[in-house]
Formats: C-alpha cells, sequence, structure tokens
C-alpha cells in the first residue's frame, strides 16, 4: 500500500512531530538506548504515531530489525491468547548485543491497543513486569481512556 511505500525509515523523515522527535532521539546515542523506556503513543488517526515508532525502531536495530522487532495490530489480535503465546514467547526469547550500536534489548510494538480486551491489557501488564530488562513495549492506541490504568502507568 501507498502508507507502507512512503512510511519514514528515519525519524528525520518524520514531519510535524518535532517535539516527540526531539524526545525519541536521545534513544538512539549509544549512551542512552538501553535506557528506553516503555511508550505509550495517542492520539488522532493519521498523526504518525505507528510511523514515528518504526522510524524509531529501524534506526535503533538496524540490520536486527526484523529479530528484535514484533508488530501487532492489536485490532486483529487483540485476545488474551495472542498475548499468552506471541507476544510473551517473543518477550521470553534471550538476545545478546554483538555489535556496541545495537542494543541488547527487544521492541513489542501493539498498534490499535485500544481495541485489546481488559483481560488481554491485565495479561500484557504482566508481561511487561516479567520482561522489563530484555523487553520494551510500545503502545499505540487512538483513545487512551480505553487503555487500563496499570498498563498506562507502566509507560512513558
Amino acid at each position: 500500500p501507498w502508507v507502507e511505500k512512503y512510511r519514514p525509515n528515519t525519524l528525520e523523515e518524520v514531519v510535524h512531530q518535532s517535539h516527540i522527535i526531539a524526545m525519541l532521539s536521545k534513544y538512539l546515542t549509544n549512551d542512552c538506548f538501553n535506557e528506553l523506556p516503555n511508550l505509550l503513543l495517542f492520539g488522532p488517526p493519521g498523526t504518525g504515531k505507528t510511523s514515528t515508532i518504526i522510524a524509531l525502531a529501524k534506526q535503533l536495530f538496524q540490520t536486527q530489525y526484523k529479530n528484535r522487532v514484533l508488530e501487532l495490530n492489536a485490532s486483529d489480535e487483540r485476545g488474551i491468547a495472542v498475548i499468552r503465546e506471541k507476544v510473551k514467547s517473543f518477550a521470553q526469547q534471550s538476545v545478546s548485543s554483538a555489535s556496541k550500536s545495537i542494543p541488547a534489548i527487544k521492541l513489542i510494538i501493539l498498534d490499535e491497543c485500544d481495541s485489546m480486551t481488559r483481560d488481554a491489557q491485565s495479561a500484557l501488564r504482566r508481561t511487561m513486569e516479567t520482561e522489563a530488562k530484555t523487553t520494551r513495549f510500545c503502545l499505540i492506541c487512538n483513545y487512551v481512556s480505553r487503555i487500563i490504568e496499570p498498563l498506562v502507568s507502566r509507560c512513558s
């Protein structure tokens, strides 16, 4: 699709989000990239939330993007089984950083997470807690009011 073809590949290519780009760019430096927090991006559809986080992930993980990033559209896969199977198993995989320019963490991007059931969100909260050392989560939604407070409180 057109959106995929012209999606930004770097944070510098993202437009109209300068305050967000400034905040995220600091995590691209070697002395900060392991400090990436769990993120919650919310706002109206079409404002670049998903494109921004994918651009960050591509820059952060470079050639290891496919091994270190799990992208899920939570509106398609919104139940507790997805959290237990896909998310938890990916989060539990160990990673080593053979390169000093790639962080020794993984990133799970959950787009449209406001479509997830409350049970799935609760299961995600537990996974976020148990895998905090090796996995970061980026929750993307249109309506932050549909996200349970324990998830919101674990994100920046």
